[in-house]
């Protein structure tokens, strides 16, 4: 066993080996972007290092995989090959390493950006290269570079005058012992035991975006960046680019604003607060009113009756991140992502808090999920969000009643009570979580085990939550000053019988209700979630930015996209379409009059990519 003991010791101490080079590339990044580093407090700085360890030691972990792989086969291997490959497998890997640490420090300030595979874009251009790069970067790039390779292989030979493996007879339970070690790297490496593996929310913690690019760890950055490098094409190249800005230009500039609707009263001598929630998973059909079903959402039901309701507004995919991107970015879905999962791409966008925070409102956001899933809190730390409540506020017993954290009932209850304290005018967004699957909610209103009447009763548990939160918001002065906006991120399969391509499944709800709302209206309008964010700015009175995809929802020309890894539809007052990527055509389309009618939609898609791609 102390052989054993023993090689775990140098197992450890070669994973320090590469936290240590990490720490030092993360000081030669803060000293290198000084002018920037100076204007941070201590706390900033400490915070990089103290939220920026969990990145590293993933980092670190996934370089251990393969030489503890080979550690665990030391019985059948000669010493000699182990330590041997140990050796060359580090120098590579500090090549590699050391070498990304100079592009990092050399293009971050030109950039803005950490180190990506986008720095390849350019390596076959001798011309441009030379261009931007002087001799003096190239030679202190070769100094800084050969510092750290020759340093490090130095302190490598101290650590391990001997290598890494350590002689001896090895049994197999010692082989066993070894492969168990490198089996449990895969908890570091995703981040933990949490739902959403590591990203990087993981180790943000400040609404300023330099702290958090430099908490992250530059090689994890740069290998992610090398896995999403194939989402970065443009799957949508149905034309000539030229074609296909032409008529997306011609479209958006003729869909003008018609008459604008007044939908709630506006109080020259007072802001109205805002409160924004986003039902995770919820689509019409399980609203009566919206034409789903009785019984299921009986305080929505009520709702609608005393409210403003859209009954044709359609999510802009299937996922979360999609919704969210859209719902407070503006921002449409993608074939296979979105942009919120790019942080340095979603910097770009106006949030819809950041308009609120403009006009002096205290802007909250409540999840009672993990909020690094997606990305989630590095999109609401860019908003600026003045507070921001998580699954990590609540005792963890709450956090640990079901598999995506604090059931809603409680985050309501949270919402409530804070109320009591909040200076107007606010904006304050509550994201439920407790319709996620695997919808294990505290809650049995409909029984059943198949996955229908599972969602139902998650669906129901929610609803039954709004419906406390809001009977107690009634009862509060503050009422007659708010709009209550209820609305979802996507909509949903169940309950079926839908397909995915079916704009069924991408119908959810918008409810604007509260004592602001000036009449009860009925809106048939098409009507889509990007559009949300500056509809209700323009509503406030306010102007919104500019903006190439979002629009006023009371335009000459409504329509809405949504968009699946398989294909994407596009919804008319003329009639539905779907067109499936896997044949490059139409698989479902009204009956047109020209095939001009086609075109748009598919420029929208192609200039929608294109617009990715560039940001």
């Amino acid at each position: 066993m102390a052989l054993v003991a023993n090689q775990f010791l140098r197992f450890f101490k070669f994973f320090v080996f590469w936290m240590i080079f990490f720490w030092l590339a993360k000081a030669f990044f803060l000293i290198s972007n000084f002018e920037q580093t100076h204007q941070l407090s201590m706390s900033e700085v400490f915070g990089i290092f103290g939220y920026g360890l969990k990145m590293d030691i993933s980092t670190a972990c996934y370089l251990l995989v393969v030489p503890g792989l080979l550690l665990s086969l030391r019985s059948f291997v000669p010493l000699r090959f182990v330590n041997r490959f140990f050796w060359i497998y580090t120098l590579i890997f500090l090549i590699i390493a050391s070498f990304l640490v100079v592009l990092d420090l050399g293009l971050y300030p030109h950039w803005g950006t950490r180190v990506n595979i986008t720095a390849f874009n350019y390596i076959d251009d001798p011309v441009a290269m030379s261009a931007s790069v002087s001799i003096v970067d190239v030679l202190l790039g070769l100094l800084i570079g050969g510092s750290l390779i020759a340093g490090f292989m130095f302190l490598y030979r101290k650590l391990f005058p001997e290598g890494v493996a350590i002689a001896g007879k090895v049994t197999w339970y010692a082989s066993f012992l070894q492969l168990l070690l490198v089996a449990t790297l895969i908890i570091p490496i995703r981040g933990g035991l949490d739902t959403s593996p590591l990203n990087l929310s993981s180790v943000a913690f400040s609404p300023k975006l330099y702290v958090n690019q430099a908490a992250s760890n530059y090689l994890w950055n740069f290998a992610k960046s090398v896995e999403k490098r194939k989402r970065l094409s443009n799957p949508c190249a149905y034309m000539p680019k030229d074609e296909s800005v032409r008529l997306f230009n011609r479209f958006m500039k003729n869909d003008s604003v018609v008459t604008r609707p007044q939908l709630i009263h506006l109080n020259p001598g007072k802001q109205p607060n805002v409160i924004l929630v986003i039902l995770e998973s919820f689509s019409n059909k399980v609203i009566a009113p919206l034409g789903g079903m009785h019984g299921i959402a009986p305080n929505l039901d009520s709702l609608c009756a005393n409210s403003t309701v859209f009954t044709n507004f359609y999510s802009t995919g299937n996922r979360s991140d999609r919704g969210v991107s859209a719902v407070l970015g503006g921002y449409p879905s993608l074939l296979s992502t979105s942009i919120m999962v790019y942080p340095e791409k979603s910097r770009s966008l106006t949030l819809l808090p950041e308009y609120f925070n403009r006009h002096n409102y205290n802007t909250s956001f409540y999840y009672g999920g993990d909020i690094n899933f997606y990305n989630l809190k590095t999109f609401v730390l860019q908003s600026n969000c003045g507070k921001i409540t998580t699954k990590a506020d609540f005792p963890a017993k709450l956090g640990r009643m079901t598999k995506w954290g604090v059931p809603d009932g409680y985050v309501f209850e949270k919402a409530l009570e804070d109320l009591k304290l909040e200076k107007e005018p606010f904006m304050k967004t509550i994201y439920t979580v407790s319709s996620h699957p695997p919808y294990d909610v505290p809650y049995s209103k409909i029984k059943g085990s198949s996955n229908e009447a599972k969602y139902l009763n998650s669906v129901a548990y929610t609803d039954s939550c709004l419906g406390v939160f809001i009977d107690g918001f009634r009862k509060s002065p503050l009422w007659d000053n708010t709009l209550l906006i209820v609305t979802s991120d996507h909509g949903t399969l169940p309950p079926g019988p839908t397909d995915i391509t079916e704009p069924a499944s991408y119908r959810i709800p918008l409810i604007w209700s509260g004592g602001v709302v000036d009449s009860l209206q009925r809106i048939e309008t098409i009507t889509q979630q990007v559009d949300f964010g500056t509809s209700l700015i323009h509503q406030l009175g306010w102007e919104a930015d500019s903006s190439k995809f979002a629009k006023d929802f009371f335009t000459s020309h409504p329509f809405a996209f949504y968009a699946l890894d398989s294909g994407w539809g596009y919804v008319t007052p003329e009639g539905e379409y779907y067109f499936d990527q896997n044949i490059r055509d139409f698989a479902r389309k009204p009956n047109l009059k020209t095939s001009e009618d086609l075109q748009f939609p598919k420029a929208y898609m192609q200039v929608l990519h294109d617009d990715f791609i560039s940001r």
